[in-house]
């Protein structure tokens, strides 16, 4: 299979009427919410179609979904999942809230790495759980986790840990090492880490990817896994995810009730066993592509002054610090009012909010032509800042 990733044509995507490309005018160019743009999986969109065709849009049947995640993580991550300690949900979200809903409690704090996916916020303050900042380190070499925060943060009381594993919005994909010394601290509080992995089929090609329930066995005492094809294969519309449980906490499975569990979509399902089962070859190339686009990203940091960045190791969403680029605390509006680019505030993501002025995450999960006009966008915005660029 090749795959055209650069071959994408503006108008077509500005016909689409998805939240990225309808949000904003048409000389607005978006980068901001987590969705590609490139066409859909052939394999993926087909089993969506044969599933119209065959009219299978009654009340979906999860037989063989959980099969076909296993048997995908088999082969691409090193570990095979116990298909009976898994259930479908509607989406990556409600697989979250079912397992806060039963490892921990109201009143309690949860661990979460900040900056951080601006919904997870939202959830923890719906279901009265406290949320716990733990700021990811900003060092010469990249991201670093500060595992005397976690402990403090266990020692204090928080019960739990939501883990957004790869990172959104760094990309930042913790090592085996990391995962061990988390699970440690986590295991001899006796608290729990609910792991969203939605992003780790984009791994850099050069990254291996460890779940966190299979980088030991003392995580795989405390953990759930919540993924998804939604990232990877770019279908969030179709709403489909699945909570994965281990033998230790098969109580969070049990206690999806069967009405949640028909929150998922029957495409969803067809589409998720397709991607899981054969795509073609599709997200291999995807990985290369989006190879390409982070160097490319991370060219442009180096030679931009007033930029900083580490690289992404998966996914494809970038950190981007401004601070220094003479934008201002809130540079995603001076760049959607003066450059005319769409991208998310970085204090959306940061807790506390002051946390994060002069930032923003930019979605790179775009064809190289269109990466490039996005951070033209940037420079030309810096350099109308007084008429110069600033140091």
């Amino acid at each position: 299979m090749v795959v055209g990733f650069n071959a994408l044509d503006l108008d077509m995507l500005r016909a689409r009427r998805t939240m990225k490309w309808s949000r904003y005018p048409p000389d607005v160019l978006p980068a901001w919410v987590a969705e590609m743009d490139f066409p859909l999986a052939p394999a993926v969109l087909e089993a969506a179609r044969g599933a119209l065709d065959a009219h299978d849009l009654g009340y979906p049947e999860s037989a063989g979904l959980a099969e076909a995640y296993a048997t995908w993580a088999a082969r691409y991550q090193g570990w095979r999942p116990d298909p009976a300690l898994a259930c479908p949900v509607a989406d990556v979200m409600a697989g979250l809230e079912a397992a806060l809903r039963v490892l921990t409690e109201p009143g309690d704090g949860v661990v979460l790495l900040t900056p951080a996916y601006p919904p997870f916020f939202a959830l923890l303050k719906q279901l009265g759980r406290v949320a716990v900042s733990w700021p990811l380190l900003d060092r010469p070499r990249g991201w670093t986790v500060d595992l005397q925060r976690l402990g403090d943060a266990l020692r204090d009381g928080a019960r739990g840990v939501l883990l957004c594993h790869p990172h959104n919005p760094t990309g930042r994909v913790l090592t085996g090492e990391e995962l061990t010394a988390v699970s440690e601290i986590v295991d001899a509080r006796g608290a729990h880490v609910i792991s969203d992995e939605v992003h780790a089929p984009l791994s850099a090609t050069d990254v291996s990817f460890i779940p966190y329930a299979a980088s030991g066995s003392a995580a795989g005492a405390h953990s759930v896994t919540i993924t998804s094809i939604s990232k990877g294969w770019n279908v969030p519309g179709l709403k489909c995810a699945l909570l994965q449980a281990q033998p230790a906490t098969a109580q969070v499975t049990a206690s999806v009730p069967k009405y949640e569990r028909l929150r998922a979509s029957a495409l969803g399902m067809a589409a998720s066993i397709a991607a899981w089962t054969d795509d073609g070859g599709w997200i291999d190339e995807l990985r290369v592509h989006l190879d390409r686009t982070r160097a490319e990203l991370s060219h442009w940091v180096r030679r931009t002054p007033g930029v900083r960045a580490h690289p992404g190791q998966a996914g494809y969403l970038a950190w981007l610090n401004l601070r220094d680029a003479g934008l201002g605390d809130d540079p995603a509006a001076v760049l959607l009012n003066r450059g005319r680019l769409a991208v998310s505030p970085g204090r959306d993501f940061a807790l506390p909010v002051e946390q994060g002025n002069g930032r923003i995450r930019l979605n790179h999960g775009t064809s190289l032509p269109l990466l490039r006009e996005a951070l033209r966008r940037i420079d030309s915005t810096i350099d109308t800042i007084d008429g110069h660029r600033y140091p």
